[in-house]
């Protein structure tokens, strides 16, 4: 009896000395946290772990660590393992849902994400990150909604007027793209293309593309018509967006996107540059700005300069679609087409209906002698030749298959196009 009594005595000193030992590591690493020194937290924090596994304060704490280094992987880790049973941690779903977000996995950061607001309902993290999730998965409504209630809570917050933005700007595009195979949409999709180019301020091309409505009015539908104001709405509560953002917060690296875009749809390129260049200054890790760089060095035909700036905003984001068409482009205009190749592939899994991408993967074919894969490719990209040359190419690949009948209506085709181009251009010249 005495012998049991001791031991339990002996046990009990162990067991205050062991929690005494834990709370001292457990505040010297919340010290060394409010002192920016974060790996040195971690330390801390993990030794107080071996002490008392699974304290979910110290995991709470060690998982906003990891997230602090830029540890998202440790983060996610750690903070899964008791957001889900401790939702008095908040900052652990919080963490959950933003590690997720950074390692490019939007599925799983819905639900931490979803506790942590009804936790605290106006958390500005848990609203972005939400958002940013559903961004993320093309839920664009959802995303949208988010968005609208942080720019309601805080009008001066450009996060919550740019993300708003682009969800109206690419459910307007999703619409375009509808419409444009909609029975009798034809009308409706130049008249749009007339709507966006008179307000680029390209007043010529904008009354051709309202010519072109006009002669396909007859072919209009009330279907069309419908999905033709759904889409101008979208258009409009984009640009009013952009608008607040603009007026909230004129210097943040969101209004110098929006600002580059705009000077770059107008063609003024060094304008543009000056705006994305000060937003990459402002954001450095922010891919859209060098997109934007890589865009205009681009457009200009600088395709050296290009491929630098579009290289690193593809590795800084793997999902700049963009970025991967216009490094393609450049690829197949310099012959190396090996590298086109693969890039355009992938493009085209993601965007199938990309003429222009089909008709660069033609031609990279068409370059490495492939005629039937480049005849393939070539024939899907018909209906985007303005210029002739894709029927042109086309025919060369037909002729080299022996089909020199088709080859002769490609090369007919192609006269005519260029013919009808050269008119386009003298009416633009002339001003009628």
């Amino acid at each position: 009896m005495v012998i049991a009594k001791a031991a339990a005595v002996l046990l009990l000193v162990a067991l205050l000395a062991s929690a005494g030992e834990y709370e001292d590591l457990f505040q010297e690493a919340a010290a060394l946290s409010r002192q920016g020194k974060f790996a040195q937290a971690i330390t801390k924090y993990k030794a107080a772990l071996l002490l008392r596994p699974g304290a979910p304060e110290a995991l709470n704490n060690l998982a906003v660590m990891y997230y602090q280094t830029r540890e998202y992987g440790d983060a996610w880790e750690t903070a899964s393992r008791i957001w889900k049973n401790h939702p008095e941690m908040s900052s652990a779903a919080l963490i959950a849902g933003l590690s997720a977000v950074q390692l490019k996995k939007p599925t799983d950061a819905i639900a931490p994400f979803e506790q942590a607001l009804a936790e605290s309902p106006n958390n500005r993290d848990a609203i972005l990150g939400l958002a940013a999730a559903h961004l993320a998965l093309n839920q664009l409504p959802e995303a949208a909604g988010l968005y609208e209630r942080q720019a309601a809570r805080a009008p001066g917050d450009a996060d919550g007027w740019y993300g708003l933005a682009i969800c109206y700007e690419r459910m307007a595009e999703g619409a375009s793209r509808k419409l444009a195979k909609m029975p009798g949409g034809g009308f409706y999709s130049k008249r749009l293309l007339g709507e966006f180019l008179s307000a680029s301020g390209d007043a010529q091309l904008a009354r051709e593309a309202f010519g072109e409505s006009a002669g396909a009015a007859t072919d209009a539908s009330p279907e069309a018509a419908a999905e033709y104001a759904r889409a101008r709405d979208l258009a409009g509560k984009s640009r009013d967006a952009f608008q607040h953002l603009v007026t909230a917060a004129p210097d943040s690296w969101q209004a110098n996107l929006f600002f580059g875009d705009v000077e770059r749809q107008h063609r003024n390129f060094q304008q543009a540059l000056a705006h994305y260049e000060k937003a990459a200054r402002q954001k450095p890790e922010n891919s859209a700005a060098l997109l934007g760089i890589g865009t205009v060095h681009w457009e200009m035909g600088e395709f050296d300069r290009a491929e630098k700036w579009l290289t690193q905003a593809l590795r800084l984001n793997p999902d700049a679609i963009q970025a991967t068409f216009e490094l393609a482009n450049i690829a197949v205009r310099q012959h190396r087409d090996d590298h086109a190749i693969p890039l355009l592939k992938k493009y085209l899994a993601q965007q199938p209906d990309a003429f222009a991408a089909r008709a660069d993967l033609g031609r990279a074919y068409l370059h490495l002698g492939q005629f039937a894969l480049a005849a393939e490719q070539l024939g899907k990209a018909t209906p985007a030749d303005t210029q002739g040359d894709i029927h042109y190419q086309l025919a060369i690949a037909l002729r080299k298959l022996g089909r020199d009948r088709e080859a002769d209506e490609a090369m007919k085709r192609s006269a005519e196009i260029r013919k009808a181009e050269l008119k386009r251009e003298q009416r633009l010249h002339s001003g009628k």
